[in-house]
């Protein structure tokens, strides 16, 4: 065998491709100045420790992610032109709860349950968004106002529990941030603003998202772990190998990692 390949023990956190230009050192290289949000940097080293693999496939660790994580999370849901005009909704699921995020009103958006506090049908389908005057249960009729409120229970003459003034359909907490809609199912929570963090707010509002808008929508189901596709797209390791016709601009495996917050 040939020589024996020397190995460079890294410090903690140091860059991968020590020898080649940085994110930052490319971006000067450019004809026209990057406005300045461009040129922001926040490196952490957040340790490279392994995980275990249970956690991309156990279902118990999956339904403590849900108690523990998306129950108590602020989460994207759309863009505000998804609902520009009052009735219009747009339905976000995630986990076993679905929810009706609509235009109750002008200047206003709320996010109901979707279910039908009958029986618990959904009163709009998944993956659907559209305009509703109501929401009604396609199983026994029961409908909803677009604020929430009840309209009507049918044969309501059969139901003398059920006092219309404390049925509204439930409410997860909504914010917006630039155009984007989130919602939270705890009431405990922080604000949107407060658990984002000032250090990433200020770093957000400089790309001035509100003046985007949503060009077109396109879905894929892709025939893999979830957490395994969300990676691909999280890491520039794989980029020279499949992507091989970025590299003149994108330098060699310098990929700029940032955390705010």
């Amino acid at each position: 065998m040939g020589e024996a390949l020397k190995v460079e023990q890294l410090g903690e956190g140091r860059d991968r491709c020590p020898n080649e230009p940085s994110t930052q050192e490319i971006i000067a290289r450019d004809r026209v100045p990057a406005p300045e949000w461009v040129r922001s940097e926040s490196y952490q080293y957040l340790g490279d420790e392994d995980i275990s693999v249970e956690r991309y496939y156990d279902p118990e660790f999956a339904q403590r992610e849900y108690d523990r994580l998306w129950s108590r999370t602020w989460q994207f849901v759309c863009r505000e032109e998804h609902i520009p005009e009052v009735g219009d909704y747009y339905v976000y699921d995630i986990g076993a709860r679905s929810f009706i995020v609509t235009r109750s009103a002008e200047g206003q958006i709320k996010a109901f349950y979707n279910a039908c506090l009958h029986r618990g049908t959904k009163l709009r389908a998944s993956n659907t968004e559209g305009f509703a005057n109501e929401f009604k249960c396609p199983f026994h009729g029961w409908s909803w106002k677009i604020d929430g409120s009840i309209k009507d229970v049918v044969c309501d003459w059969d139901f003398p529990h059920v006092s219309k003034g404390e049925f509204a359909l439930p409410e997860a907490r909504v914010e917006t941030l630039g155009g984007f809609v989130f919602i939270n199912m705890d009431d405990d929570a922080p604000s949107l603003a407060d658990y984002i963090g000032p250090e990433a707010m200020s770093h957000i509002e400089q790309w001035h998202l509100e003046d985007r808008y949503v060009h077109c929508h396109v879905s894929k189901i892709i025939p893999a772990n979830w957490k395994a596709t969300m990676e691909a797209f999280m890491e520039a390791y794989h980029v020279l190998e499949t992507h091989p016709q970025v590299a003149p601009s994108n330098g060699d495996a310098n990929s700029q990692y940032d955390v705010y917050g």
